[in-house]
């Protein structure tokens, strides 16, 4: 069975190997769109060897179950966001700002791609884990290890510039585990069709924005959001390190 998916760069693959990552993405691109208009429900080996006229057996070279297919677009899901996240690492402004536009990479692609991020909870699933062999489990892990990787550095690089006191227990991993907390709520329940609005209460999108400063001021990271203006912040962050994505949210014909 081929395991291709954490690659991305065609120009290191042999023929052999484009050709089959090629039909992998076809196989997960099918997948994807059964998942987004049908449900996980209509979701089968079968469907899918039907969809892209392939026979059955070819697309179980690429995958041995449907759970292993959530997985792999999982595992894009989590290339994808390792990428937006290298940007807000790489950001050529302070370490809070970095870790800011850490929460506009996960609200934006959450946006674009609410079916992924519904997939990323079913993987956690010990029903759906035990059907995934070992191999795409371990791809999975990980491409996870990288996007929580990106996000300690940028608060251990923050800790060591004295943007934060040190002096408090259970860091990094608790500002980490806080953010991850609420950026991963907001965005199920930006897609659980409650009519906050109607509660009379803001979109979770929108409140995690406010409250993850709120957070980071409760950890004295400097500056305070008392000091600036964090939707200009936002603002700027958006046009200098997502404007694609920005573009791709306000224009729904593109996505």
């Amino acid at each position: 069975m081929t395991n291709l998916i954490p690659t991305t760069d065609s120009n290191q693959m042999t023929r052999k190997q484009r050709e089959l990552f090629e039909r992998e993405q076809l196989i997960l691109d099918t997948a994807q769109k059964i998942l987004q208009s049908e449900g996980l429900q209509s979701l089968t080996m079968d469907r899918v060897a039907a969809e892209i006229e392939y026979s059955k057996g070819t697309v179980y070279n690429h995958f041995s179950s449907k759970e292993e297919i959530i997985s792999g677009i999982s595992c894009r899901c989590m290339i994808n966001l390792t990428e937006m996240f290298s940007r807000a690492r790489d950001y050529a402004g302070s370490h809070r700002e970095r870790i800011a536009a850490i929460g506009i990479a996960q609200t934006l692609y959450a946006q674009l791609h609410p079916i992924e991020m519904q997939n990323m909870q079913v993987i956690k699933s010990a029903a759906v884990r035990e059907k995934i062999s070992a191999e795409k489990q371990l791809s999975l892990l990980q491409l996870e290890q990288k996007v929580t990787g990106i996000v300690l550095e940028i608060v251990r690089d923050a800790m060591n510039a004295g943007d934060i006191p040190k002096d408090q227990p259970f860091i990094p991993d608790s500002i980490v585990m806080g953010l991850w907390t609420m950026g991963y709520g907001s965005s199920l329940l930006n897609i659980s069709g409650i009519p906050f609005k109607k509660l009379g209460m803001q979109e979770p999108l929108e409140m995690s924005w406010i409250n993850s400063h709120k957070l980071l001021d409760s950890y004295q990271w400097q500056p305070l959001s008392s000091e600036f203006d964090i939707y200009e912040l936002r603002s700027k962050l958006c046009n200098e390190l997502f404007s694609a994505e920005m573009k791709q949210l306000n224009n729904p014909k593109n996505k």
